[in-house]
C-alpha cells in the first residue's frame, strides 16, 4: 500500500516509518522541520496540498502534522486553526479528489475531562484553543472526505530527536534534577510505536469512523512519571507531586481525558499496551 504521511519528521511520523511493513511505500512530508527522507508540503497552502497529493497519488494519507504546543495555541489562535483545522480540511479535499483514504490523528483533549474513560461515540467538549482547533480538524475531515478515519491519541511519547514528556522526564532524572508533576490530570499515555501499529491496522482493514488508538491506562501524570523512573531505573524521589492550581499553565487542561480502547482492540485485533508494557518496550530499544 502507498502511504503519504504528514508530520513525517515528527515523533509519530518517524515511528510510522519504523513499524511499516517492508512492501509498504511511504512518502513522508514536512513543513518547517525537514529530515533526511521527507519532502516539503505546507498543509496550510491548499494548492500546494492538492498538487502534492495529485503527484504522489497515495492509497492512504496519514495526517500527523499539527500545532501541538497547547499553551502556544492560546497565543496564536489563528495559526492553530489554520494548521489543525483548515490544513486537515485541505488534505481531506485532496484525498477525496483522488479517491484516497485519510486517517487523521486527533487528541483526547477533545473531551472536557469531567468524567474520563471516554468511548468514541461520546459527545466532545474541547476546552482550549488547541483542543478546539483539533476538533475543527475532525469536523472538516468528515465534511470533505468520503473515506475517513480519526485516530485519537493521548500524551504521545517515544524515542525522538525532539523531546516529549517521557524523554524530558528521563533526561531530567538522569541529570539528578527535581521535577514537579501534577497529580490531578489523568490521561492514557500512548507509545508512538503502538499508536502507529493501530493506525496501520485501520488502513489495512479499511475501517471508517473514530478510533481511540491510545494507551490502555487511565493514569495521572505523577503516577505515570513514577512508572517512567521505574522502567529506566531512575531515582523517583526527585519527582515532587503538585496540583494544577500550583502549576500554572496558560491553556485549560481536562482533568481526566483517559480513553477507552475496547473498540480498537475488538475491531482491529490489536493490543493497546499499558504504560508499564510500553515503557519496558521503550527501555528495551534504547
Amino acid at each position: 500500500m502507498k502511504y503519504f504521511i504528514t508530520g513525517g519528521s515528527g515523533l509519530l511520523g518517524e515511528r510510522l516509518a519504523t513499524v511499516a511493513k517492508e512492501n509498504d511505500e511511504l512518502t513522508l512530508a514536512h513543513n518547517s522541520n525537514p529530515s533526511e527522507n521527507t519532502i516539503k508540503c505546507d498543509i496550510t497552502n491548499e494548492q500546494e496540498v492538492i498538487n502534492t497529493i495529485e503527484k504522489e497519488k497515495p492509497d492512504v494519507i496519514i495526517h500527523c502534522a499539527a500545532m501541538t504546543n497547547v499553551d502556544l495555541c492560546e497565543d496564536e489562535k489563528e495559526i492553530a486553526y489554520k494548521v489543525n483545522g483548515d490544513g486537515t480540511g485541505f488534505l481531506a479535499k485532496a484525498a477525496n479528489k483522488i479517491g484516497a483514504k485519510i486517517i487523521y490523528v486527533s487528541t483526547d483533549f477533545v473531551f472536557d475531562g469531567n468524567r474520563g474513560y471516554y468511548k468514541e461515540n461520546e459527545a466532545v467538549n474541547p476546552l482550549g484553543i488547541y483542543a478546539k482547533s483539533k476538533y475543527e480538524g475532525e469536523v472538516q475531515l468528515e465534511k470533505y472526505s468520503e473515506n475517513w478515519a480519526i485516530a485519537r491519541v493521548s500524551v504521545l511519547y517515544g524515542w525522538h530527536s525532539r523531546p516529549n514528556f517521557t524523554t524530558w522526564v528521563i533526561d531530567q532524572l538522569r541529570q539528578k534534577n527535581e521535577i514537579n508533576i501534577v497529580t490531578d490530570q489523568v490521561n492514557s499515555p500512548t507509545l508512538a510505536d503502538n499508536a502507529a501499529e493501530a493506525i496501520y491496522k485501520i488502513a489495512e482493514k479499511d475501517k471508517k469512523g473514530i478510533f481511540h488508538t491510545a494507551g490502555n491506562d487511565a493514569i495521572n501524570r505523577f503516577d505515570f512519571t513514577k512508572k517512567i523512573a521505574d522502567a529506566f531505573d531512575l531515582d523517583d524521589s526527585l519527582i515532587n507531586p503538585t496540583t494544577s492550581e500550583q502549576f500554572i499553565q496558560k491553556a485549560p487542561r481536562p482533568r481526566d481525558s483517559s480513553l477507552n480502547v475496547n473498540k480498537v482492540e475488538k475491531e482491529l485485533g490489536i493490543k493497546m499496551e499499558t504504560c508499564s508494557e510500553s515503557l519496558k518496550r521503550m527501555a528495551d530499544t534504547e
